[in-house]
């Protein structure tokens, strides 16, 4: 009977144990996804920034070149930051192309995680049976 007990004890904590790394493992998946949202987030921010300054360029130009030349130097402010906003987004670009280098060099590890978490899922099927085998052979010996 103990022998029993001490079976279904150890099934039961193998099951928390794979379902534990498996909860771990999405929890990674999840929190990837979202730096990466953050990441289309602000190149989003940063673009749409720099179609407002072409915007307000392109609409001070169509004011005629007496408006551009009197104030050549707000124009000018307003060309700085468009180059400001595209460095950023270079960089940005940059680190993105870096990082889906990187995550491509992961995907396999990636697969190999996937058939891992398959067969975890799997072995914790086999716990969960083996618990209800000795569940019911512990039924059978002590009858209510």
């Amino acid at each position: 009977m103990a022998l029993e007990k001490d079976k279904f004890l150890q099934e039961i904590q193998s099951i928390a144990q794979l379902a534990r790394e498996q909860q771990l493992s999405v929890s990674q998946q999840i929190q990837n996804n979202l730096n990466q949202s953050t990441t289309y987030t602000s190149d989003a921010k940063r673009l749409e920034n720099l179609y407002n300054l072409a915007s307000q360029l392109q609409q001070i130009a169509m004011q005629g070149i007496s408006n551009l030349q009197a104030n050549a130097a707000n124009y000018r402010q307003i060309i700085d930051s468009m180059e400001k906003e595209c460095v950023e987004e270079l960089i940005s670009q940059d680190l993105q192309v870096i990082q889906a280098m990187q995550q491509a060099i992961s995907a396999l590890s990636q697969a190999q995680s996937a058939l891992l978490q398959s067969n975890s899922i799997s072995k914790m099927f086999d716990h969960i049976s083996k618990c209800e085998d000795t569940l019911n052979q512990i039924e059978r010996e002590n009858p209510s």
